[in-house]
């Protein structure tokens, strides 16, 4: 099992979509929130991703497909 911590900034326009409710259906993912900051014109969320890298991957692509800035925290992937 892969975990990746991330940071996710959302576009305004991306705040009041469920996009993370769309990424658990989509992809074979649990997703663990740490830190979010979710206000009218910005949004922010630090998480993990968990699951097979693959999927992960294809999360982290289609998020940022949508527009919203996916960054690594501290650079880490961990493997359990």
């Amino acid at each position: 099992m892969n975990s990746l911590k991330l940071k996710l900034i959302y576009p305004e326009e991306k705040i009041k979509e469920p996009l993370l409710s769309k990424v658990c259906k989509t992809f074979d993912i649990d997703i663990n929130i740490r830190k979010a900051n979710v206000q009218e014109h910005v949004g922010w969320l630090e998480l993990e991703f968990i699951g097979n890298e693959d999927e992960i991957e294809k999360a982290v692509k289609w998020l940022e497909e949508q527009g919203v800035d996916v960054s690594p925290l501290e650079g880490q992937v961990f493997m359990e």
